[in-house]
C-alpha cells in the first residue's frame, strides 16, 4: 500500500474530519479514529444497522481502527499522549476554541512531537471575525455563493445533494497533508495546516467568480444548464429527462446534424458557444422541440453513435445497477 508506515491519528466528527481518515486508511496507512465517549455524531444520523450504527459512519470511517478517549482524564490523556508520540498526523474538525481548550492544538502538541503533522479544519477559517462561528455543510453553502447559483429562478436556492464542503475541505486537507510529508521527509520537520469550508466554498466558485471580476454580472441559477455553455443541460424526451451537454462548437455540429438540423449552426445566432450563449432561450427551444418527439433510449442511441454527451438522469438504484 502506498501510505505503508504512516501514522494518522483523526479526532473527526461528522463528515469532514473523518474524510481525510478514511483517504488515508485506504491509501494503507494506520488511522487511529479517537471518539469521544458520546461517539461520533454521525453515528445517528441516518438509517441504522444491526449493530446500532449509520450507513455514513461506516462508509466515513471504514478501515481505521478506534478508540474511546476523554482526553479530559489524566489516564485517557496519557494514553491520547503516547498515540501522539508515534503519529505522523493528528486531524481534527472540533468546533472553534475546543482544541484549545483540551490543549491538544498545533502549538502544544507539535512541542510535544515536533514531527508531528498538525491539521485543523475549521468552518468560517482560522483568522477573521468569523473565525469562532461554527457551521455545518448548508450554512456555508449558503454562506460562500453555492446556493446562490444551485437551483432555479423559480424554485429558489437548493442544496448540492452531497456535501461537497465537507468532502472537498477534507480533500484539501488530506492534499496539504501529503504536501507536508514529502517536505517533512526531506527536512525532518512537522507543520501546522489549516483548511475551512469557507476558502472551499471560494474555490467551488473560482468560475463564477472570475466572470464576476470581468464583467460584474451577479451569476444566477441555471438548473441543470451551464451559464458559459449552451445547449447544455436537460431536455424531455417523450418519456422522461435527459442531459445534453455539448461544451463546443463541434459538438454542436453533431448535434444539430443528428437531430436533422444541419442548418442550425449556419445561423448567426448558433455560429459560436457565444453566440448561442447570447440566445440560449431560442436554441434551448429548437433542441426541446425535436427531443420531446421520441424516448430517452432513442438519443442516447443516437447520440452516442456520433459522440456527442448524452445521458439518463439515474437515481441511485439504477447508478448502483
Amino acid at each position: 500500500m502506498l501510505l505503508e508506515g504512516i501514522k494518522i491519528v483523526e479526532m473527526g466528527q461528522a463528515i469532514a474530519g473523518p474524510f481525510v481518515g478514511t483517504v488515508f486508511a485506504d491509501l494503507g496507512a494506520q488511522v487511529i479514529k479517537v471518539e469521544p465517549p458520546a461517539g461520533d455524531s454521525a453515528r445517528t444520523w441516518g438509517p441504522l444497522d444491526t449493530n446500532g450504527d449509520t450507513g455514513i459512519f461506516h462508509y466515513m470511517n471504514r478501515n481505521k481502527t478506534s478508540v474511546t478517549l476523554d482526553v479530559r482524564q489524566p489516564e485517557d490523556r496519557a494514553l491520547f499522549d503516547e498515540l501522539i508520540d508515534e503519529a505522523d498526523v493528528f486531524v481534527h474538525n472540533l468546533r472553534p476554541g475546543v482544541a484549545g481548550k483540551l490543549c491538544i492544538d498545533a502549538e502544544t502538541l507539535r512541542k510535544q512531537n515536533p514531527r508531528l503533522i498538525h491539521g485543523d479544519i475549521a468552518a468560517f477559517g482560522h483568522v477573521g471575525p468569523l473565525k469562532d462561528r461554527s457551521g455545518y455543510e448548508l450554512a456555508l453553502q449558503a454562506y460562500g455563493g453555492i446556493l446562490s447559483i444551485t437551483g432555479t429562478p423559480e424554485a429558489g436556492p437548493m442544496r448540492a445533494g452531497p456535501s461537497i464542503m465537507d468532502l472537498g475541505t477534507g480533500m484539501w486537507m488530506t492534499i496539504a497533508v501529503l504536501a507536508a510529508l514529502m517536505r517533512r521527509g526531506a527536512n525532518g520537520e512537522g507543520c501546522t495546516l489549516q483548511a475551512s469550508l469557507l476558502e472551499t466554498a471560494v474555490s467551488w466558485m473560482a468560475v463564477h467568480l472570475s466572470n464576476y471580476v470581468i464583467d460584474g454580472e451577479i451569476p444566477v441559477p441555471f438548473g441543470a444548464g451551464h451559464q458559459l455553455v449552451a445547449p447544455y443541460g436537460a431536455y424531455q424526451a417523450s418519456d422522461g429527462p435527459i442531459i445534453i451537454a455539448t461544451g463546443n462548437d463541434s459538438l454542436f455540429v453533431k448535434l444539430a446534424t443528428a437531430l436533422g438540423h444541419p442548418e442550425w449552426p449556419k445561423d448567426q445566432r448558433f455560429r459560436s458557444n457565444t453566440d448561442r450563449t447570447e440566445n440560449r432561450a431560442a436554441i434551448d427551444a429548437l433542441v426541446s422541440e425535436t427531443i420531446i418527439t421520441r424516448e430517452a433510449a432513442h438519443w442516447i442511441e443516437l447520440f452516442a453513435d456520433v459522440q456527442v454527451p448524452c445521458v439518463p438522469i439515474q437515481n441511485i438504484a439504477e447508478m448502483m445497477d
